[in-house]
């Protein structure tokens, strides 16, 4: 269960594509009986919420991110709970990121939704400067979010070849 809350509007049509992709990925994963929080919001709130729980020393105190991932569990732990924990993901940064990269901001938000249910689930990756999420990204490391991603994306997009008429 996707458990969805918008601080700051999305544009129409972007909930129901961003829970139809992190859905997808989650039966994919077996784990569509487990919940999940996905809180959208602004860059003004996701770097408040990053200073306050980041250390200081790891952060640039002005800047925004694009997405924070709290898990409700250690992996390696005997018992995992029924909510696996919560997702922030800024629209701010995610549409410049998806302006930057030639594609919509619901493909962007599904991507970074994949990417913290990634984390969420005890997966990491070194970080890029100044990037967020990178699909070229390379390494062993990578490759589960690169793996995730083409599950989650699957769902969103839009069927090619010739349309129906």
């Amino acid at each position: 269960m996707i458990d969805l809350h918008a601080r700051k509007s999305p544009p129409a049509g972007l909930r129901p594509r961003l829970r139809a992709s992190l859905e997808a990925l989650m039966v994919h994963l077996g784990m569509n009986e487990r919940e999940v929080t996905v809180v959208l919001v602004g860059d003004r709130a996701i770097a408040q919420l990053k200073r306050e729980t980041w250390p200081e020393e790891d952060i640039d105190p002005l800047a925004a991110t694009d997405v924070l991932s709290f898990p409700s569990w250690e992996p390696g732990d005997p018992f995992m709970p029924p909510h696996l924990g919560d997702i922030f993901i800024s629209l701010d940064t995610a549409q410049r990121q998806a302006d930057a990269r030639g594609h919509s901001l619901t493909r962007e938000v599904a991507l970074l939704a994949s990417h913290g249910f990634t984390h969420l689930l005890g997966h990491d990756h070194p970080h890029a400067e100044g990037l967020g999420y990178e699909e070229g990204a390379v390494g062993p490391e990578w490759q589960v979010f690169h793996d995730h991603w083409q599950v989650a994306r699957q769902a969103i997009e839009e069927p090619t070849g010739p349309k129906a008429e």
